[in-house]
């Protein structure tokens, strides 16, 4: 019993470390909160973690079968994963400082709800997480429904308080980025950061 409680812990403390740290999905919402306000990046907030928790729960169910099955498939995802991320940086380092009322109606457009979601599928961070969880604590849960709550309930239940942290974090920055070469010098950052941040995770898939 002690040992199953402990194992629990582990997970749990597996899952909060994997969520709260930064990485792609952090430092995006962290940018799109100072840029566009927390109304404005609920859709991207939203599609990250529901786009993750179908991702879980494809992998829990047996999907990881194809990066051990199909020759050569792994490495095509690091190009895939890696490609798409730097377009994502390129987008978030070159993003022009807002105006004054730009967080709540300019024409600046933060990542959507799809474009989030589907982003889950080629982030290296995404990836190795899954597969980790997936690899390391399967026989916490002993069938199918157990196995979707507690791998995609769980961690849709932390990710999305999370993320909205990450996007408030954001809007607190914004007080500070008062002017073009501020907010250049941010997103110049945030984008450096988050192709770091996928470097180890990306040659662990």
């Amino acid at each position: 019993m002690e040992q199953g409680l402990t194992s629990y812990l582990a997970y749990a403390i597996f899952v909060v470390i994997s969520i709260t740290t930064p990485g792609p999905n952090n430092i995006m919402t962290l940018h799109s909160g100072a840029r566009y306000g927390i109304p404005r990046t609920i859709p991207m907030i939203l599609g990250i973690q529901f786009g993750f928790a179908v991702m879980m729960t494809v992998i829990a169910l047996g999907s990881t079968v194809i990066l051990t099955q199909i020759e050569n498939a792994a490495n095509v995802l690091r190009v895939l994963c890696f490609a798409y991320l730097l377009y994502l940086a390129w987008r978030i380092g070159t993003a022009s400082a807002p105006t004054l009322n730009e967080t709540e109606h300019g024409d600046g457009r933060p990542i959507g709800m799809l474009e989030a979601a589907l982003f889950q599928w080629v982030n290296p961070k995404a990836w190795a997480v899954a597969v980790a969880a997936v690899g390391t604590y399967s026989f916490l849960f002993a069938d199918t429904v157990s196995t979707i709550l507690g791998f995609s309930g769980i961690f849709l239940l932390i990710g999305l308080p999370s993320s909205f942290l990450w996007a408030s974090g954001g809007r607190l920055i914004a007080g500070i980025l008062t002017s073009p070469e501020r907010y250049r010098v941010f997103s110049i950052t945030a984008a450096i950061l988050m192709v770091a941040a996928v470097i180890p995770p990306l040659f662990s898939i």
